[in-house]
């Protein structure tokens, strides 16, 4: 059994099904809820991507703070430990790097993100995750 999943967070409901999932079926091992950070996601509305500041880090950090707290909100299970952590940098990148710094020996991750097109099996991160990670990787749709 693993004793550490990491399971990446993008605020998707697919990323969510996939922390109820690793919580369910791993009980005892330890949960990293992991967000990216992308400095290079447009969002709806911008026309192009905004300065890369210490004051749009600190945004995104609340971002992540607020995005830990309702992933963490909306599940029915009171006694279970999650840790977070964050990472800056291309999202499928970054969760693969996060493998090691957390010492995570599975990923738990959703099949699509937020920003995924209706109809896909798998997004782009999960495949690349999939393809690079040198651990198991569990793709929950």
């Amino acid at each position: 059994m693993p004793r550490s999943i990491l399971v990446p967070h993008d605020g998707s409901s697919s990323a969510q099904t996939a922390l109820r999932y690793a919580i369910e079926t791993f009980p005892d091992a330890r949960i990293v809820l992991f967000h990216a950070i992308d400095p290079f996601e447009v969002t709806p509305g911008e026309e192009q991507l905004p300065p890369l500041t210490d004051e749009w880090l600190e945004d995104q950090r609340s971002s992540t703070t607020a995005l830990f707290e309702d992933a963490r909100a909306s599940l029915e299970v009171d006694e279970v430990t999650i840790e977070t952590e964050t990472g800056v940098g291309s999202p499928a990148q970054t969760i693969v790097a996060a493998v090691e710094e957390t010492d995570a020996d599975q990923i738990v991750m959703g099949s699509r993100g937020k920003s995924g097109a209706p109809g896909l099996r798998m997004g782009s991160t999960a495949e690349l995750v999939v393809k690079r990670a040198d651990v198991p990787v569990t793709v929950v749709r």
